[in-house]
């Protein structure tokens, strides 16, 4: 067992002797049941698939930080004929 803790920015630092076998830039599945967290490596990932996890992680965040747009269903359908 190591101990970790959350830095300022939300980054949680997996102690050395437990991440021998983990590359930098290695893609996991976080979940959470009560205060327990699971970290799962997900192997196999295309280049296509990070680069879209990435993309909805920026999402994500602008939605977090109040930065995305509010439509209504008409206003959205059309919004996305531009697309």
């Amino acid at each position: 067992m190591e101990i970790t803790k959350l830095s300022t920015k939300g980054q949680v630092v997996i102690p050395e002797k437990l991440r021998d076998d983990i590359e930098v830039g290695e893609a996991f599945i976080v979940s959470k049941k009560g205060d327990l967290l699971v970290l799962k490596k997900v192997k196999n990932l295309t280049k296509e698939e990070i680069k879209e996890l990435e993309e909805l992680q920026k999402i994500w965040k602008e939605i977090d930080e109040g930065k995305s747009k509010t439509f209504t269903e008409k206003e959205f359908l059309k919004d996305m004929e531009t697309w």
